[in-house]
């Protein structure tokens, strides 16, 4: 059973992380790169690694995605977004899509 459940938690994140997998269409002809797709956030901080700048969210839906509630790591744009932020706390955060893959580019502790 719990095999059964991390397969599908698994196959969720992954079918999900499409939706940041395409930054947002410019216009055809337009010469200047499309605008990263961002999305916001809620959830509760699992884990932090500053060596190798990551962040764990146990996080609620993220409507604006089609994301269930899940756990995920996520890449954080700098080391500074992680000052003042520690594990066990509530958070609100937001993601940017960098080259396909959902970075952190803002935590507030809440």
């Amino acid at each position: 059973m719990k095999a059964k459940l991390l397969v599908s938690a698994i196959a969720a994140a992954m079918v999900s992380s499409f939706a940041l997998t395409a930054p947002a269409l410019a216009h055809q002809g337009e010469t200047h790169q499309a605008v990263p797709q961002t999305a916001e956030g809620e959830g509760t901080v699992t884990a932090i690694d500053t060596q190798a700048g990551t962040v764990t969210l146990n996080h609620g839906p993220i409507a604006s995605l089609g994301w269930p509630a899940m756990t995920m790591t996520f890449r954080v744009h700098s080391a500074a977004v992680l000052q003042g932020v520690s594990v066990g706390q509530r958070v609100h955060f937001e993601l940017m899509n960098d080259n396909g893959r959902p970075m952190v580019t803002e935590i507030h502790v809440l």
